[in-house]
């Protein structure tokens, strides 16, 4: 009786460590299923529900956002395995107008006509979004993190998603406050996703840190990110990478060009070690799911905060919709990108597939 009490006690503790700290993606993948689709769609409604009817920067919409995002990160991490922090930064005003007026010069200035259509347009968006970081610079920049440390303390890989939103008017471009504003999309599907890995990685042992940043200020100059960006460069630590989830949940066969659903994408630059690195990332990835695939596309992605971090000097690639083949701009940023029209089984399978690339990194798994 008692050699097999010992042989159930071994087998007890065995299965609690294998729990504890995955050795294979067939283990990892086990971990993963344990989030449900519909864990998903909950933080996505949510988000939307607790903010509406918009998350833009100064509304009451965005600090119940804040509130609502701290507040699951403490309820998924009971046991406090990793560290809650929300950033309170002042604004760079200065900065964000140089960003603006730096990409209209490289883009139009000396290249087009100032009478010419196209130049006229976007300078009023240049010079309207130079005064929008003034006019809103009384609002802090508020980002969220969760950290969790690794064995080894001095390597982490940085997970984001930016959890604001912001409506421009389809015609003259200028932000439209008045406009509600979901932002299922964008971008409480990428911020479910960013949620539901800390469910998981807060259960499990990491050889590596982690560090899961929800952004402030996307829709302003990138600056949530610009600041955090700064604030990674000044710890000192080596960083994997950052991965950057913007918008996972818009997925069609409607739309697509190529009449396809699962057909996601990984935006990186055309740069060597980032393409080894984002290899790596869907070789982890790919193991976890058949019903999606992100493929790698070095276009230089300037539509998310990956451009920040590129500026910053890390390796960084967004996972995303397919921009290209199935970009919906009907509900892009309006009124309309509501829970009901997100693609609900593919931003369950892009968690599990994200959740692999991450935790492939993270447990340095070859098998």
């Amino acid at each position: 009786m008692l050699r097999k009490l010992t042989t159930l006690l071994i087998i007890s503790l065995s299965l609690e460590a294998w729990a504890r700290a995955p050795g294979t993606h067939a283990q990892l993948r086990s971990e993963l299923q344990k989030i449900s689709k519909g864990d998903l769609v909950d933080w996505v409604n949510g988000l939307v529900t607790e903010s509406r009817p918009s998350r833009m920067v100064g509304t009451p919409g965005h600090a119940k956002a804040r509130d609502f995002l701290t507040a699951q990160l403490r309820k998924l991490d009971p046991k406090n395995t990793g560290a809650v922090t929300v950033s309170t930064l002042p604004v760079q005003v200065e900065t964000i107008q140089k960003f603006y007026q730096k990409d209209f010069d490289a883009k139009l200035e000396g290249k087009v006509p100032p009478t010419h259509p196209e130049y006229v347009k976007w300078k009023r968006f240049t010079e309207h979004m130079k005064a929008a970081a003034e006019s809103k610079k009384s609002y802090p920049v508020e980002n969220i993190s969760w950290e969790k440390a690794g064995l080894d303390t001095t390597k982490v890989l940085v997970v984001t998603a930016h959890y604001d939103t912001i409506s421009h008017d389809k015609k003259t471009f200028s932000i439209d406050e008045r406009s509600p504003m979901p932002g299922a999309n964008y971008n409480a599907s990428g911020v479910a996703v960013a949620l539901a890995l800390v469910k998981v990685l807060a259960s499990i042992d990491l050889n590596y840190s982690v560090k899961i940043v929800f952004l402030d200020w996307q829709g302003i100059g990138f600056h949530g990110s610009e600041l955090f960006a700064q604030e990674l460069r000044a710890s000192g630590k080596k960083v994997f990478g950052v991965v950057n989830l913007e918008m996972l949940g818009q997925d069609t066969s409607f739309f697509d060009k190529t009449k396809k659903t699962g057909n996601l994408r990984v935006y990186h630059r055309d740069l060597p070690e980032e393409a080894r690195w984002v290899r790596g990332l869907v070789d982890h990835g790919s193991k976890m799911t058949s019903k999606v695939t992100f493929e790698a596309k070095a276009s230089g992605f300037e539509f998310s905060d990956n451009i920040r971090f590129w500026e910053a000097g890390f390796l960084s690639a967004t996972f995303s919709q397919n921009w290209e083949d199935d970009f919906n701009p009907k509900f892009y940023q309006s009124a309309q990108d509501t829970p009901e029209t997100l693609n609900h089984e593919t931003l369950w399978h892009a968690f599990q597939y994200v959740g692999g690339a991450v935790g492939g990194v993270l447990l340095d798994l070859t098998k």
